[in-house]
C-alpha cells in the first residue's frame, strides 16, 4: 500500500499537509492591497488580518506576492537563531544535536528559495526593471528579537509572555522557543486570536487557498497559464542548489507551487496536529520534520519506528536510542547580541561588522540567484563556512561579566 505520509519529490521525509477540499470562490471584497505598475508596495498594514477564515484571507494577485514576500523574511528569521545554537555548541560535543540542527539552518535556506520560486512564477516579467532584485536584504533582516512575520503568533501557556524571536547559545531554552516556532497545528483550525495566524502551518494555509483561489479566478478571467506567467529563467533548479533532506522544485504552474509549499511545511511542521496515523511515520532512514529533529534534542534521544502512530504528533515523545546533549559545553554566548554592545571595543565591534559584512554577502548572494542568477547559489557555501569561522572568532572573545561576544546578525553597508 502506498505511503501517503511521505513527500512524493522526497519518499524518505515525513510528510505533510491535507489536500485542500474544494470551496466556493469567495466573495469579492475590496481589495487589501495597491498595486503600482505590476509591483506591490509593502506596508505595515499590509499584513493585519482582514478575515478569521484562512480560506479567504487573501484577496488578491498583489495580497498574495506580498505574503510571499513575508514568507521569505519568515523563513529568513529562523536561520540566524538556529545558526546561533549550533555555532556555541564546542567541538566533539552533542554532535547528534549539532546534526540535527544544522540540518534544519540548510533546509530553512531551501525554503527561502522555494519560496522565491513561487512568487517568480506568479510574477509577470513585462513588471520586473532591467536588473531589478526579487527582495530588499536591508528592510528584510529582522531585528531580535523579534515576533514571527506574518502576524504569527504562536499559543502560549497562561501566564506566559507573547513568543519572540531569539539569538541564544545552545540550551534548553533555545531548544524550547524552536519547538514553539516548528510546533504542527491544524491549519483550518479557527484562530485563537482574529488578527493572527497561531502557527506557520496556518500562514502557509492561506498562501495555499490564495494560490488556488487567485488561478482559478484567472483561469475563467480567460488566462490560460492562470497566474502562472512568471519568467522560466528566474527559477532556481534543482542543479542549481543541494542540500540534505530536501530538493529545489522548479514552480512553473499551480501544481509546482502546492509541491513546494508541501516541502516547505512537510520539512518544518510535518503533520497536523489532528491526524492519527496506522502508517510508518517514524523509524530508520526516515527523515523527520523539524518540529520532531527538536524534540529528539530535547529529549536525548531518537524516534523509534512505533512511536506516535496513533497520537497527535504535538504530544509525541521519542523513545528510541539515547544519544548524549550538553547543555553546559556551551559558549556562553550574551542573549540578542547588538554591534552597540561592542562601541565600547573597537576591535571587537570591527569584527561584528565583519561577520554581518558576510551575512549580507550571504543574502546578497541568495538574493541574486533568485532574481534570474541561478548559477551564482552555489557560492553561498563557500560563504557559510566563512561565516562560521567568523561566528566562532566573536564567540571567543570573553565580555568580562561571565558572558561571550556572539554574532548580531545585522544590517551593515558593504563597502
Amino acid at each position: 500500500m502506498e505511503n501517503k505520509l511521505f513527500q512524493e519529490n522526497n519518499p524518505k521525509r515525513q510528510k505533510l499537509i491535507r489536500p485542500l477540499e474544494e470551496t466556493p470562490e469567495p466573495a469579492p471584497a475590496p481589495k487589501a492591497f495597491v498595486e503600482t505598475a505590476g509591483r506591490v508596495t509593502a506596508a505595515p498594514e499590509v499584513l493585519k488580518m482582514s478575515m478569521v477564515d484562512v480560506k479567504n484571507y487573501i484577496k488578491d494577485l498583489p495580497q498574495l506576492r506580498a505574503c510571499l514576500l513575508t514568507a521569505l523574511q519568515l523563513e529568513l528569521s529562523t536561520i540566524p537563531p538556529y545558526l546561533c545554537a549550533l555555532y556555541t555548541i564546542k567541538d566533539g560535543s552533542s554532535q547528534q544535536a549539532a546534526a540535527l540542527v544544522r540540518s534544519v539552518a540548510v533546509e530553512e535556506m531551501l525554503h527561502m528559495v522555494l519560496v522565491a520560486n513561487i512568487l517568480n512564477a506568479i510574477t509577470d516579467p513585462k513588471t520586473i526593471k532591467e536588473g531589478e532584485l526579487l527582495f530588499d536584504v536591508k528592510n528584510i533582516i529582522p531585528n531580535y528579537p523579534t515576533p514571527l512575520p506574518g502576524n504569527i503568533v504562536p499559543k502560549m501557556p497562561p501566564g506566559k509572555p507573547a513568543f519572540t524571536v531569539n539569538l541564544r547559545k545552545f540550551s534548553r531554552e533555545a531548544i524550547d522557543g524552536f519547538c514553539t516556532i516548528e510546533r504542527p497545528s491544524d491549519p483550518d483550525e479557527s484562530l485563537t486570536n482574529p488578527t493572527a495566524f497561531d502557527g506557520i502551518g496556518q500562514f502557509y494555509q492561506a498562501i495555499r487557498w490564495g494560490l488556488k483561489h487567485m488561478n482559478e479566478k484567472a483561469i475563467r478571467e480567460g488566462n490560460k497559464n492562470g497566474i502562472f506567467t512568471g519568467d522560466p529563467k528566474r527559477q532556481v533548479t534543482p542543479e542549481h542548489y543541494y542540500g540534505s533532506g530536501g530538493k529545489i522544485l522548479k514552480v512553473e504552474n499551480y501544481e509546482d507551487a502546492e509541491s513546494a509549499i508541501e516541502e516547505i511545511v512537510g520539512q518544518g511542521e510535518g503533520i497536523d496536529g489532528t491526524i492519527a496515523a496506522n502508517e510508518v511515520m517514524f523509524g530508520e532512514g526516515i527523515e523527520y520534520a523539524h518540529y520532531f529533529k527538536f524534540q529528539e534534542i530535547a529529549c536525548g534521544r531518537m524516534y523509534s519506528a512505533n512511536d506516535t502512530n496513533f497520537q497527535m504528533p504535538v504530544k509525541s515523545i521519542p523513545t528510541g536510542k539515547h544519544f548524549d546533549v550538553s547543555w553546559s559545553s556551551v559558549f556562553n554566548m550574551k542573549e540578542n547580541p547588538k554591534m552597540k554592545d561592542y562601541e565600547n571595543n573597537p576591535p571587537l565591534l570591527e569584527k561584528a561588522k565583519g561577520f554581518n559584512r558576510t551575512y549580507v554577502q550571504l543574502l546578497n548572494n541568495i538574493n541574486r540567484a533568485v532574481s534570474g542568477n541561478p548559477e551564482l547559489l552555489i557560492e553561498g557555501i563557500t560563504v557559510m563556512y566563512d561565516l562560521k569561522y567568523k561566528a566562532l572568532e566573536l564567540l571567543n572573545i570573553p565580555l568580562g561579566n561571565g558572558e561571550c561576544a556572539g554574532p548580531t546578525f545585522e544590517y551593515v553597508d558593504l563597502l
